[in-house]
């Protein structure tokens, strides 16, 4: 009896060891795409999953910028994104020049977009590191070459609130 009974837990320790033995597979987070995405879009990979830009190649205390909260579209808020993306080197000198001109410091100059939102009486919370409430911050969109004045509705905490006519070039300056 004992035989019988030492040969089927030899058996059964067999047979559930290739059960047992079976791999269990968790998967891993594949980032290659957003790296490839990132890469793309000149951005880093915490740069594009949070729509900011931290710094630029040759641009020096730079000030972070992300989009804030959702866009005031058509007088109503809604839950559209304005997209922050970085510019070329010829567009921060130009912006560096503007701030110069004016006396003043440039905090940052980027690329504002909003595809497929329709910008009518939109405004746009950007989160603009190192601004306190109550600074002067003016801001500035590229157009057809020249530098034209956009109105700043608020500016608080590391937040600055924008009217947002369109796509550009803008450059925000303290």
């Amino acid at each position: 009896m004992k035989k019988i009974l030492a040969i089927s837990f030899a058996l059964a320790l067999t047979f559930s060891t290739t059960v047992c033995a079976a791999e269990t597979v968790v998967p891993e987070k594949d980032f290659s795409r957003l790296d490839t995405l990132a890469d793309c879009a000149n951005k880093s990979l915490p740069e594009y999953t949070s729509n900011a830009v931290s710094e630029m190649d040759g641009v020096r205390d730079q000030a972070k910028i992300a989009s804030g909260s959702d866009m005031v579209t058509e007088g109503g808020e809604s839950n559209a994104t304005c997209v922050v993306d970085k510019v070329d080197v010829n567009a921060v000198i130009y912006a560096q020049h503007k701030a110069a001109e004016t006396g003043s410091t440039m905090l940052t100059v980027v690329e504002l977009s909003a595809p497929g939102v329709h910008l009518e009486n939109a405004q746009v919370a950007l989160r603009v590191e190192g601004v306190k409430a109550g600074d002067v911050v003016t801001a500035y969109r590229c157009v057809k070459g020249e530098w034209a004045a956009v109105n700043v509705a608020a500016v608080a905490d590391d937040s600055v609130t924008i009217d947002f006519p369109g796509k550009g070039i803008y450059t925000f300056i303290k």
